[in-house]
């Protein structure tokens, strides 16, 4: 089994990221990108994205570095590659899971929800393209800051709503508050 890296092309927050992957086991790819010190937020669905700055830790913890193409070879015949076509059910799959572990009822469940903080939901849509009412939190620490992105009112007290049911929930099945992401867009064809 190897972990294996591509190298870092695309831009984003300022910095460029590339990919890991393993060709076996998605253990193995948490277990090595944890020794990495990559945050597990940085896990979508089948491989992590990773900042330039963090090659020296994916150097000490062993990762393998190859070019692009060999990487996303090397994935597709790991069997753990979640291709395209299939990623918006696999975020659905997952919600649906999380949303059951929570115990939402059918009308509280978001478009995208992770519980924990394996992974992450997808951005907020830009102005113009979210509906009204959209919204995106974060809460990465049951002590910490919860993080809410909307762009109008109704987006707000959404957020808040969830969270407060969401809490409640979490506080009666862990003994302590929501830590994941949420991502509710209603009527968005994204979504």
């Amino acid at each position: 089994m190897t972990v294996l890296a591509d190298t870092p092309r695309w831009e984003r927050h300022g910095t460029l990221w590339g990919h890991l992957v393993s060709d076996a086991s998605l253990v193995e790819l948490h277990e090595t990108a944890a020794r990495a010190g990559l945050h597990p937020r940085s896990f979508d669905l089948d491989h992590y994205d990773w900042p330039e700055q963090a090659r020296p830790g994916l150097e000490a913890a062993g990762v393998e570095f190859l070019g692009n193409k060999e990487l996303t070879r090397r994935l597709l015949a790991s069997g753990l590659r979640v291709p395209g076509a299939r990623r918006a059910q696999a975020r659905r799959e997952r919600t649906a899971r999380a949303a059951a572990a929570l115990e939402l009822l059918p009308d509280e469940v978001p478009h995208d929800l992770v519980l924990g903080l394996e992974g992450h939901v997808d951005p907020l849509p830009p102005v113009g393209e979210a509906p009204e009412g959209a919204f995106r939190l974060g809460s990465d620490d049951a002590c910490g800051q919860v993080r809410v992105e909307a762009h109008d009112e109704l987006g707000r007290v959404a957020a808040r709503e969830f969270l407060a049911r969401a809490n409640v929930l979490s506080q009666q099945l862990t003994g302590h508050t929501f830590v994941g992401q949420v991502l509710d867009a209603p009527e968005w064809p994204g979504a």
